[in-house]
């Protein structure tokens, strides 16, 4: 009889093998923090409260000159417009616990391990951190669009146009979920060139944060799965340069086993529980984030 796999498969070879490195699942591991669309106003830390008062005044041209038709009229006082809108930093966790026996039949440095779990809290942060820029963008008191119809080159100018007509200048961002992205090129392309979607370059890639799509009509656009479906459609957000911001805090931890660069809100610790031969890896970023001014903000939404 011929020695064959098949025969040696119930006792001296393996019906499949695994492959040396791990592949990563599908997932969106965009983020615009480095973009200039969400603004940072830094950390908490040694401030006296778990939340921040970002304060707002009427200054700079907000008000105008008045005319003195008698010449000599005494001048109006003129108060100064302010408001206020607080941050307040949550703590946001995430734990895996790792069994001795799954880490030490691991098959080198790319198998699941301590370590690769925590560098992994890094992209899972950011994660965390796109979630609550579509929880924010959510939030903009004024929608264009609707969720039962598809994102038009109409819906975009009307945005646009709100923007304008509120003083807002300087850049403007917008971030899309891909599929309403989309839907607004294929409306680009039905104005038969007579406007121009411009898509990312090379170049660009290289230098703008992960989900840069390109420019249209002078808006900076970003693509997210963290603008997600609610109530049949999406909820996304156009907006200009300081309308949404954010602050954080770093934990002052003394003693354990932590990586934790200097001044950073993202601990990661190792924990050991040796009852039931598991190391834990527990994950904590301190962040809060909110709408600074609405009138900087639109809401788009569309059909999924």
């Amino acid at each position: 009889m011929a020695i064959t796999h098949a025969t040696l498969e119930a006792d001296l070879r393996m019906a499949a093998v695994l492959d040396q490195e791990i592949a990563l699942k599908l997932a969106d591991r965009s983020s615009i923090r480095n973009s200039g669309a969400v603004r940072s106003y830094g950390l908490i830390n040694g401030q006296g409260s778990d939340t921040m008062t970002i304060r707002i005044a009427g200054l700079d041209g907000y008000d105008k000159f008045t005319v003195d038709s008698t010449e000599v009229a005494e001048a109006t006082v003129t108060a100064v417009n302010q408001e206020s809108v607080t941050l307040s930093v949550a703590r946001y966790q995430i734990a895996r616990n790792l069994s001795d026996l799954a880490e030490l039949t691991g098959m080198g440095s790319n198998d699941i391990s301590p370590a690769r779990l925590a560098a992994s809290m890094v992209g899972e942060a950011e994660a965390l951190f796109m979630e609550l820029v579509g929880d924010t963008v959510g939030g903009f008191g004024t929608d264009k669009g609707t969720k039962g119809t598809a994102l038009s080159v109409d819906t975009w100018f009307d945005a646009i146009a709100t923007l304008q007509t509120a003083g807002n200048s300087g850049a403007v961002f917008a971030c899309l979920n891909p599929q309403a992205l989309g839907q607004l090129q294929s409306s680009v392309r039905s104005e038969a060139g007579a406007l121009q979607f411009l898509a990312a370059t090379q170049d660009q890639l290289q230098v703008k944060p992960a989900g840069y799509a390109g420019t249209f009509a002078g808006v900076e656009i970003f693509t997210s799965t963290q603008m997600e479906a609610a109530g049949g459609g999406y909820d996304q957000g156009m907006w200009a340069e300081g309308c949404i911001g954010y602050a954080e805090a770093s934990p002052v931890i003394a003693t354990g086993m932590t990586q934790r660069p200097g001044g950073s809100p993202l601990t990661v610790e190792f924990q050991r529980d040796a009852s039931k031969a598991l190391t834990e890896i527990i994950g904590h970023y301190y962040i809060g984030m909110s709408i600074i001014q609405d009138d900087q903000g639109v809401g788009i939404l569309s059909t999924t």
